[in-house]
Formats: C-alpha cells, structure tokens, sequence
C-alpha cells in the first residue's frame, strides 16, 4: 500500500486559494501486472470513511491485476476539514431521540444541527465547498496527481452518484463504471418509507418459503404488525450492554425505533437470520437481545460523520429544504427534512450520464431498502445501450460484499467490460442459514 494525501483547492472558483488534505490509499495488485487503468472504489454516505478499510478492501480483489484507489472524501475520514469534530455524536444522539418520541426532540435536534452549522462558520468553514459535484472535482483532481490516464468506477450506495457525476463529466477518463446498490439522484428521499416497505415485503415473502425461517401462523409479517402494535402500546426501556460506545445508558424502544432498527438490517444479508428473531423479541417484549441489536446497530451508525453528511446532501438534495413531515413516517422525519434550508445554498445537480459511452454495469438488490430495483433499471435506461442491468433475489444494499457471484460478475466485467454479462448465478444465492424459530401458541 502507498498512503498519503494530496491536496486541492477549497473552493474550485479559486483553485489558487487554501486548499484542503485528501487522504489517498493505493493498493498495488497482488499479480504486479502492468494493466494500466486502477480500480477507484468510490464509497457511500455521504460522510463513511473508506481509508480506515483498506485491509479489508485488499481482501478481495474488484479486477485482477489492478490496482485499487481508496479517498476519503472531503470531510470525512483522515480528510480535511471536520467541520464540527466534536458534535457527530450528539447529532446522531438527537437523530435518534426523534424515534424515542418526546414533543422536544425536533427542537433539539434543529438546535445541534444549527450549533454545528455556527462551529463550522465560526472555524473559516465555507459549506458551499461541499456537495457531489464539489466531490467529483476531487476525485478528478486525485486522478490527475497520480498521473491516471483512465480508470475504473466502482460506486457503491452514495458512492454511485459521484461515479454517475464523474462519467458524465469526464467520460474520457472512464475506462468502466460499476454502480452497485444506486442511491437514486433524483428520487425525494422522504418517500424512502416506500423503499422500506418494499424491502421488508419482500424479506418477509423470503422468510415465509422457508420452513426454517418463522413457523408461526398469519407468517412474519402478521408477527411483526403485532409487535408494532404492542410497543405502541408499551414501548420497551434496553439497556444498553456494558461496553457500548453510546452516551445513553438507556435507549426506548418505540414502534418507530422498532421500525427504524427492520429496516437498518434490511442493509445486511448476514443479518437476515436475525430479522425473526428481533421481530419475535420486540411481539413478546424480551428486551436483552434486543438491546444488543441496537448497540450494534448503533456502533455502525458511529462510523459516519453526521456533519459532512448534511453538508453533502444539504446541497444536493432540494427536498430536504422542506419542513419537517408532520406525519408519523419515521423515515422522513429522521432524514434532513427541515434542516437544510439555513445550512448552505442549493448546489449544482446530480448528474445521469444519459446515452454514455462509458460501460456500465449495475448491481440491484432486491431486498434493498435505500431504492427499488426498478429504480436503478430506469437508471440504466437512462444511461443507455452500453448499460447492464443485474437484479439479486436475496440480497439487501450492497450487493458485491454479500453475493460471491457479484464478486465473480464485477470481475468478469472490468476484465472485458465491452463483453455481455452473465449474470445467471444471481438467481441461485448462497442458502440463508435461518435458525428454525420455536412454535407459539
């Protein structure tokens, strides 16, 4: 591995001005090989760290015989700047006390949100120098400085809008481009309760094929009705295990935080054998497990810096300039809705690079709770002829980490990304192996 950083301008109207560290890992192919073009993998968020990984990225190859390009972007990770460094627990903490419920928690949420924004201000922080096209300017400066003619784009989750934004702006430099689990561009994420619940029917329609998965009449999704119902009625108190990162000793589990903590594992296939059970603790009100669960959930959440997410998304994303949602829909209430309109001026749009020239493959996750596969396939249309699109039955977001036959298909395709896919093993997964759930009365 080479680690280092390499810098670019602030503000690009100012190349000539401050400028700021971005922390660069490259990762020499095992085989040595003299292919030329590098694979960037081009992480999600926004506001995930992808440096801190690189080990495991080494572990498994995207293209034999490439190298592999890791950057943190800007604000996030080892990059410059934090905005707010000391507050992305708190607004993760004021996040969430959204679904505990309590008439204050909007207000206090809005209150740190706007202590971070004055902190950043105060520190010489401008937040217009942030957003996607703001980040594909930094990959393409990355490029430049280590002399890449071309290279591959493997965008994941947030990721794909930068991949997306790079090929229609630099189509030259793009040898290939994989989108894997597309965050849509152009898609008002308040209506991400439809994704939610697209993915959760189709989990549980999963679930009720496999006699080992929930033995229980009226099937998962009767059980997980009542358990919403019944924490309505009695929310439970977990606390959180010893050794937890969290700040709180005590998290309430509403009908609104049950739904949040469905949906988070919706992400993760490895943790489909758990959804039963989780399901089956919060109906029967066992709170032990379920507090680990959540820490867990928790510790992954910690990962992200909350700041450079609404930096990113405040803008890019004009939906989030309305006021929050007065409904009882969790999701859009725990998003940016409402928070954006003070933070930074609306930037550029996203870009679809439409009829590209550029081979594109795209990975969709039928379990997915970010987007629905027909999402991404209107996507691929858009893009064009030079589009493959690849749906996976039993996979949630981020398809290549928890699908072997992604790993194979992704590499087959940046070996020969002109070629024609096939993609037949995306229809024969890996067995889920559910621990057969005991018979209620």
């Amino acid at each position: 591995m080479r680690c280092g950083t390499v810098r670019v301008p602030r503000d690009y109207v100012r190349p000539d001005g401050p400028s700021f560290a971005l922390s660069v890992v490259v990762i020499q192919s095992e085989q040595k090989s003299e292919l030329p073009d590098p694979v960037v993998y081009i992480n999600g968020g926004p506001g995930e760290p992808i440096t801190v990984y690189a080990g495991a990225q080494a572990k498994t190859p995207y293209a034999l015989g490439r190298d592999l390009v890791l950057i943190d972007q800007r604000g996030t990770g080892d990059s410059e700047p934090r905005i707010c460094p000391t507050m992305d627990r708190k607004l993760l903490d004021v996040t969430l006390s959204l679904a505990e419920g309590g008439v204050s928690a909007a207000d206090a949420r809005r209150a740190a949100f706007d202590t971070c924004r004055r902190e950043a201000l105060s520190r010489g922080i401008d937040l217009s120098n942030f957003g996607t096209r703001v980040t594909a300017d930094d990959f393409e400066s990355v490029r430049r400085a280590l002399n890449i003619a071309r290279w591959n784009l493997y965008g994941e989750s947030y990721g794909t809008d930068v991949a997306m934004t790079l090929a229609a702006l630099h189509p030259t430099t793009v040898r290939s481009m994989v989108l894997d689990s597309i965050y849509p561009p152009d898609a008002p994420r308040p209506l991400r309760a439809k994704s939610v619940a697209a993915a959760r029917k189709a989990f549980f329609a999963l679930c009720d094929s496999d006699p080992n998965c929930f033995a229980v009449s009226g099937g998962l999704a009767r059980a997980y009705d009542e358990a919403k119902a019944q924490l309505a009625r009695e929310p439970l108190i977990l606390t959180r295990p010893s050794g937890s990162n969290s700040t709180n000793e005590r998290f309430v589990l509403t009908a609104s935080a049950f739904e949040l903590v469905v949906a988070n594992l919706l992400y993760y296939r490895n943790a489909y054998p758990t959804i039963p059970l989780v399901i089956t603790w919060a109906k029967n009100g066992t709170p032990e497990p379920l507090a680990s669960v959540t820490a867990k959930l928790y510790e992954t959440a910690l990962t992200r810096q909350v700041a450079t997410n609404a930096a990113v998304e405040c803008r890019d994303r004009p939906h989030f300039r309305d006021a929050t949602p007065a409904s009882d829909d969790i999701f859009a209430r725990t998003e940016l809705s409402g928070l954006c309109d003070t933070w930074a001026p609306l930037g550029p749009p996203l870009l679809i690079p439409a009829a590209s020239t550029v081979p594109t493959l795209i990975l969709a996750g039928a379990i997915d709770p970010v987007a629905e596969p027909h999402e991404s396939r209107g996507i691929g249309q858009i893009i064009g002829s030079n589009a493959q699109w690849i749906e996976f039955p039993e996979v949630g977001h981020n398809v290549r980490a928890f699908s072997p036959c992604a790993v194979r298909i992704v590499a087959d395709f940046i070996a020969q990304p002109e070629s024609r896919l096939d993609g037949s093993c995306a229809l024969y997964p890996l067995p889920l192996q559910f621990m057969k759930a005991p018979r209620q009365q």
